[in-house]
């Protein structure tokens, strides 16, 4: 019998299966905080152990429950709570709304990239957007102050003074032109019942509207860069992946540095998690933890939905005509 016919299916729903799939279990697992390599192991033990049960199909349920038994047998308890946790997440009455904020330069659309992986989120955008499109629609002379960086606002602005405190309400300008666009991008995720991971600077804990995050799971995070030589090596490491000089941003860190301050400061206030950058893997670890709490806290969803992630995620490798293995 060839290995393709051993392969265990997962029954997506009655009448129709999918292959299981290393790739995808390993997925889940990252979102654990477990290292790829690790994950990718545990995932092939699965496999294993599904196919010493014999072909055929193995329900969802019954599939979480090996996971479950393995990560048990080979990870602490924490792990093995936190998979719970994920495996939850597109069960949740209210879909899950990640907001992580963070100024220029401190890695943020990196870490909310490969967190959206982990957690098997499509949608990942950047208020930075929301900027690029207002900016598209108003003139700089109707509204100046989109047409600039968050740092630099100020300059373009005649009313407002000058040093720390006129960076600061510079950018505050630029959060309130943009915020109503913002509010409807979540909106319509919430809507449509779309997890999203939504990064950027302009993520004061008033925005968005604090009447829209109490519609769906929300957490919030802020990441950090608190020694000044290190957010410097970050620019000149983005100038050499980029192939972008960074002086501009050398220029500016100054300013920049005084934004997250700021930041820092509100987040502080409001009790919003501040992560220190501390490499990618262990700031993405950091920000995992937070979010997979917050989901522990809000709890198992709508006792009809009986799908879990994978099944889902399985689903869709099928629609675009692949499975990964």
């Amino acid at each position: 019998m060839s290995a393709e016919r051993r392969t265990p299916v997962v029954r997506v729903r009655s009448g129709y299966g999918l292959p299981y799939s290393k790739g995808l279990m390993a997925q889940s697992l990252m979102a654990t905080g477990l290292a790829p390599e690790r994950a990718f192991a545990l995932a092939a033990r699965i496999e294993e152990r599904l196919q010493r049960r014999g072909p055929g199909e193995v329900g969802v349920d019954q599939l979480r429950d090996l996971a479950e038994e393995v990560v048990a047998e080979a990870e602490p308890g924490q792990v093995l709570a936190r998979f719970r946790q994920w495996w939850n997440i597109r069960d949740l009455e209210r879909p899950l709304i990640v907001l992580l904020g963070g100024v220029t330069g401190v890695g943020k659309s990196t870490v909310a990239t490969q967190l959206a992986g982990r957690l098997g989120f499509v949608h990942v955008i950047a208020t930075d957007q929301v900027r690029q499109v207002v900016r598209a629609f108003f003139s700089h002379e109707f509204l100046p102050s989109v047409h600039h960086s968050s740092f630099d606002v100020a300059r373009a602005l005649a009313d407002v003074p000058p040093g720390d405190e006129g960076t600061i309400e510079g950018y505050l300008r630029q959060v309130q032109d943009i915020a109503p666009g913002i509010d409807a991008l979540v909106d319509r995720a919430i809507s449509d019942r779309t997890p999203m991971v939504l990064e950027g600077v302009h993520l004061l804990p008033e925005l968005p509207n604090p009447s829209l995050c109490a519609r769906a799971t929300t957490v919030r995070a802020l990441v950090a860069v608190r020694d000044p030589e290190a957010h410097q090596r970050n620019f000149h490491r983005r100038g050499l992946q980029t192939l972008r000089a960074p002086e501009r941003y050398l220029d500016a860190l100054e300013r920049i540095r005084v934004l997250q301050d700021y930041l820092v400061r509100r987040a502080g206030d409001a009790g919003i998690p501040v992560i220190d950058v501390e490499g990618l893997e262990l700031t993405l670890r950091r920000v995992l933890e937070v979010v997979l709490d917050a989901v522990g806290e809000a709890g198992a969803a709508s006792p009809g939905a009986k799908l879990s992630a994978v099944a889902v995620e399985q689903a869709k490798g099928r629609g675009s005509g692949g499975i990964s293995q």
